[in-house]
């Protein structure tokens, strides 16, 4: 069995590292490995370092934990690191869905596409391309396990300037195939299905389930239930209502394409620009609340109460693995044994329609050759057109934040399908960048 070492860059969250931790520890294959929690937030490792030596001493799997808050210290001999920031907190975040608000654009996510994924690309890339840059002097070799948002972004600028190889991981596609198993009465093991574009915004392209084509049954389903009258209540005072997904647009957009979407509403709805409408109520007509910087620290709130109850719980935790697939790539490229994932990884053809090197979601077998991406072949036309501005958008969004291009920053925010009034674009741009100056050094 591999000891191996993984550096988790930015431990203290507390959503993420009591789960990756359970992930990793269970993983009996990689008994005796170590994990470094890493995160510049002292305060937060008190609560998840003890909860993560607590977790792994009861799955019994000799796992050894440490905490620090030394970023050389954690990545100095890794085999493995795993990103999961926020630079600037949830505090950040205020100026991402506040200052567009006040320019009449109103997010359900904010984090990925809009205003608000330029800004926190802006704050993130220059950080995250920072720390590839300590790897390839500490840990030469290590692969990248990015978990951050905007995946796309961070993703492609990493494998632009630097040699550290690096893996996009979102749980979009993983619930997607859960949720359909549950629809259709099977097993998630029972859906077959080809998937790519990119994160957020990756498509169904073929499905078949226990045998039959998936296609044929969502249309069956459709006849029966239209999806504007499916049932759903929206509490408007509830964070979680930001976070549910009613399956609305998802079937709406099929209807129209053909094609299903892979990914949650509230992020699918942000990639086009006539859901979000004063019309729509800001997307409510389609079961999707706009999230607020009050909602994300409600969520914060919520997860560092879920650590501390976890910790305080007497007798032994209900370990059990969750859908996220960190620990079963990092096992599959630690041990060799090859398994099929669906991840964020630079096109090197899988996507025949799709820029070369643009940053793809689609299936690979992850395993002792690294990632072997399955090719897909070119998307239907329809969804190509969807995804390309898209794409050529986040290029431009990558070179802006590398070279601290504020004109490219611009030209980005300017084509984005959030912004319907051009005009403004400059002004709303300039306050945000006003607003992150502490964290964007790169534009003086």
């Amino acid at each position: 069995m591999p000891v191996i070492k993984v550096a988790f860059i930015g431990g203290g969250s507390f959503q993420w590292s009591p789960k990756i931790t359970t992930d990793l520890v269970l993983s009996s294959e990689l008994s005796g490995s170590c994990l470094v929690l890493q995160d510049i937030n002292s305060e937060a490792l008190e609560l998840t370092y003890p909860l993560a030596r607590r977790i792994a001493e009861e799955a019994g799997t000799n796992w050894h934990v440490s905490a620090t808050t030394s970023r050389d210290a954690a990545l100095d001999g890794a085999d493995y690191v795993i990103l999961s920031i926020r630079v600037g907190g949830v505090e950040a975040m205020r100026a991402d869905l506040e200052i567009p608000l006040r320019y009449g654009i109103h997010q359900t996510v904010g984090d990925t596409v809009g205003p608000g994924g330029l800004s926190r690309a802006l704050r993130h890339i220059p950080v995250a391309v920072e720390i590839a840059r300590d790897m390839e002097k500490r840990c030469p070799g290590a692969w990248l396990i990015n978990l951050t948002n905007p995946m796309s972004t961070i993703c492609r600028a990493v494998a632009k300037v630097t040699s550290v190889p690096i893996i996009g991981l979102c749980h979009e596609v993983v619930d997607t195939i859960h949720w359909l198993a549950s629809l259709f009465g099977v097993k998630p093991e029972d859906i077959c299905l080809q998937a790519a574009g990119i994160n957020h915004f990756a498509w169904i392209l073929k499905m078949q389930v226990g045998g039959k084509d998936g296609f044929t049954l969502l249309r069956d389903y459709l006849s029966k239930y239209a999806p504007l009258e499916c049932a759903f209540q929206i509490d408007e005072e509830d964070w979680r209502s930001s976070f549910e997904d009613h399956r609305v647009v998802k079937f709406l957009l099929f209807q129209r394409y053909g094609t299903f979407p892979a990914a949650g509403d509230r992020h699918i709805i942000e990639f086009f620009p006539w859901f979000l409408t004063e019309a729509t109520g800001w997307g409510r007509r389609y079961g999707v609340l706009p999230t607020t910087y009050e909602f994300r620290q409600q969520e914060l709130k919520h997860y560092q109460e879920e650590a501390r109850r976890m910790l305080a719980q007497e007798g032994p935790l209900p370990l059990t693995r969750s859908k996220e697939q960190v620990a079963g790539i990092i096992a599959a490229l630690a041990t060799g044994n090859p398994a099929r994932f669906v991840i964020n990884f630079p096109n090197r053809g899988q996507v025949t329609n799709l820029p070369l090197d643009a940053v793809v979601e689609s299936f690979a077998y992850v395993g002792a050759g690294g990632v072997e991406p399955i090719c897909v072949g070119p998307l239907p036309p329809a969804i190509q057109e969807l995804i390309m501005g898209h794409v050529l958008r986040q290029e431009m969004i990558v070179e802006a934040a590398l070279r601290g291009d504020r004109e490219l920053a611009l030209r980005a925010l300017s084509g984005d399908p959030l912004v319907s009034n051009w005009e403004s674009v400059p002004q709303m741009l300039d306050e945000m960048l006003a607003a992150n100056r502490e964290y964007l050094p790169q534009f003086g």
